[in-house]
């Protein structure tokens, strides 16, 4: 299977890490960020709870237990397969398939942790960015959600 995603226009925000891992600059509107965040939370199956593995004030997607994938790699942390960073930063940690991050990498949305699995999602800008960015929210959710072994 081929996956595109169109290039994000200009420059790469400035991105510090590893640890906060997290996007300095272009963030995104909070009006913005709060529909991406609605959409997330009504994905079927997940609950909202705090993080595992990120800053304060970060807000999490989790599923339950029996839910989707039996594989670890999945999941950051538990059963957290993505977080959103505060409004000061707008950026998102997912976890997505190996061939979606090369993508993600290569067409400027995001950048890989240093240190940890996920890729940091850069937070959308416009609403044009806003559906790429929902898009690959769909792609994490929906690799939480494929039985592994």
């Amino acid at each position: 299977m081929t996956i595109e995603l169109p290039n994000r226009v200009g420059e790469a925000p400035h991105v510090v890490g590893p640890a906060p891992h997290g996007q300095r600059s272009q963030v995104a509107p909070v009006m913005l960020q709060e529909e991406l965040w609605s959409r997330m939370r009504a994905l079927p199956y997940v609950f909202m709870a705090p993080t595992l593995v990120s800053v304060p004030h970060s807000r999490a997607l989790h599923l339950p237990e029996g839910i989707g994938s039996r594989d670890p790699a999945a999941f950051q942390g538990g059963r957290e397969f993505a977080h959103v960073h505060p409004h000061s930063d707008s950026s998102l940690h997912l976890m997505v398939e190996q061939e979606l991050m090369d993508v993600v990498e290569r067409s400027g949305w995001g950048v890989r942790h240093p240190a940890q699995p996920p890729v940091l999602v850069y937070g959308p800008r416009d609403r044009q960015e806003l559906e790429v960015v929902w898009w690959l929210v769909q792609q994490s959710w929906q690799y939480a959600m494929t039985l592994g072994s």
